[in-house]
């Protein structure tokens, strides 16, 4: 029987470095519970309660500095802050609220896709189309709820892919997915056990199998042909999302060189801490004390604080031990945390190495085209999900990478604009030196612009037009208070007799 299971080789060799990302992004609790995976055990060969026992306590003095996952938080921040351009067609609109049949919207969908990509440069979006006989019309899509869906997978759960020719054309014949489903529930306690998702591509028409494991063999239990508004589909809709390129190919993960760190950073910390439970309480020492002086002067023991005496005899002394603060573990991990920010974690403020302003743009603007090139793999990825949808929904989309129907922003602020370069900037407008889109440009570019270009004109005219009004209306109050009265005319000359 065919092993549906069946991993690709790049899977392999990428899978314990996305799941070590994921896990770093997840934070202290899925580090710590991962135990010796990420901390391992001093003195391992020793397999004694006491030991195990040491270890634990060691465990849970270590602290994870989350790093990885606020690096990931933050430049997704970056992309968000901004709201996405959304021009979904009518039979598509539901996308925007719903876009996975479990109330989750597009953005929402999408923020989830980018973090992934900025973890571990790989995700799926899938298509997937309700069964249904011919053609679906508006009263079936609102009344009975059969539209497609778009589901997104992460890096681990597309687990073998395959492309083959067909004539001039390379398209994916084959992409398995592995999932959970529900083998039994009592309804308060839902048992889970694996399912695989094979799309293929049979004799050149799209197919989806659903695979289970019983009794130690795998058995397609249920074979679906979507059909399509012109009958059935001849391409797997189906999309790879990289960091690189959105091809089938593994893109190298752009947080794994941070992750790495950020677990050695952690193995210091608990180094590190481990130290200072033991050494970190300063220890008073007494030396040349006698049996009699201990006894007589002081009574068997000796009281420390300030408002106790220590009577000490003639060449005796006293003082405190206690560990340097700066050692090799805290050392190593300061080490670690300028090297994160090397890398793009950006949480330390102070800065170790000065560095020019040439250098600093060339930096920013480096992080900056990684970021975007993410964002626009994510966009260009719906767009196509949305010509594929729309096949099935009757609606004539078309893809095309200069106007997509759904955009992430790519206009992040990486650079910290000065009051003086904003004076600057000012100055070279008035001064008819730059135009007012170049104008924009740098502000936005700068983080003090958000909204649209064309929406943020209009909105200006129109306050210029109602302050120009009303400083018309306050001049002509003026003027009439301030004209002089007209002369009294004359008495008329009464008439003589």
């Amino acid at each position: 029987m065919p092993k549906v299971n069946t991993r690709h080789a790049d899977y392999i060799k990428f899978y314990l470095e996305w799941v070590r990302n994921s896990d770093c992004v997840a934070g202290q609790s899925v580090i710590k519970s991962k135990g010796q995976t990420y901390l391992p055990m001093p003195n391992s060969a020793d397999k004694s309660l006491e030991n195990v026992a040491r270890y634990q306590a060691y465990l849970q003095r270590s602290v994870f500095h989350n790093v990885s996952g606020r690096t990931v938080e933050n430049n997704a921040g970056q992309v968000f802050r901004i709201t996405p351009t959304l021009e979904l067609p009518p039979k598509l609109n539901s996308f925007e609220t719903n876009i996975d049949g479990h109330g989750v919207g597009i953005s929402q969908q999408a923020k989830d896709g980018l973090k992934k990509l900025l973890t571990n440069s790989r995700f799926g979006l899938w298509v997937d189309f309700p069964e249904s006989n011919g053609v679906v019309t508006v009263k079936d899509a609102e009344e009975n709820g059969i539209r497609p869906k778009i589901l997104l997978f992460d890096a681990t759960q597309i687990i073998n892919w395959r492309v083959s020719e067909y004539g001039a054309l390379s398209k994916l014949s084959l992409v398995v997915i592995e999932s959970d489903y529900i083998s039994n529930d009592d309804e308060f306690e839902a048992e889970l056990k694996p399912q695989w998702i094979a799309l293929r591509l049979i004799d050149e028409i799209y197919h989806v199998e659903f695979w289970r494991e019983e009794d130690g063999d795998f058995k397609v239990f249920k074979t679906v042909q979507p059909q399509g508004q012109n009958g059935p589909f001849k391409e797997i809709p189906f999309k790879f999302v990289g960091s690189d390129s959105n091809d089938h190919t593994v893109d190298k993960p752009l947080l794994s060189d941070i992750a790495n760190l950020n677990v050695a950073h952690y193995c210091d910390s608990a180094d590190y801490q481990e130290a200072v439970y033991w050494l970190g309480q300063p220890t008073p020492w007494i030396s040349g004390l006698t049996d009699d002086w201990v006894s007589e002067q002081l009574k068997g023991g000796v009281t420390m604080g300030s408002r106790s005496i220590i009577p000490l005899p003639v060449g005796a002394s006293a003082g405190l031990l206690q560990v340097a603060p700066n050692t090799l573990p805290k050392e190593a991990m300061d080490q670690k945390e300028l090297q994160m920010e090397a890398l793009g974690a950006k949480l330390v403020e102070r800065r170790e190495v000065a560095v020019t302003a040439t250098e600093a743009g060339m930096s920013e603007a480096s992080e900056s085209s990684v970021l975007a090139d993410c964002a626009n793999n994510v966009s260009n990825a719906y767009g196509q999900c949305f010509v594929w949808a729309g096949m099935f929904a009757n609606e004539n989309v078309t893809f095309d990478p200069n106007s997509l129907l759904f955009e992430l922003n790519t206009e992040f602020a990486v650079s910290r604009i000065t009051p003086e370069q904003i004076k600057a900037v000012l100055e070279a407008y008035n001064g008819k030196l730059i135009t007012y889109q170049e104008a924009r440009d740098k502000l936005k570019q700068g983080g003090l612009a958000f909204v649209d270009d064309a929406l943020a004109k209009q909105e200006m005219d129109e306050v210029a037009a109602q302050e120009l009004e009303s400083a018309m209306r306050q001049f002509e109050a003026q003027k009439t208070t301030i004209e002089p009265a007209a002369a009294p005319k004359p008495a008329s000359t009464p008439p003589t007799a």
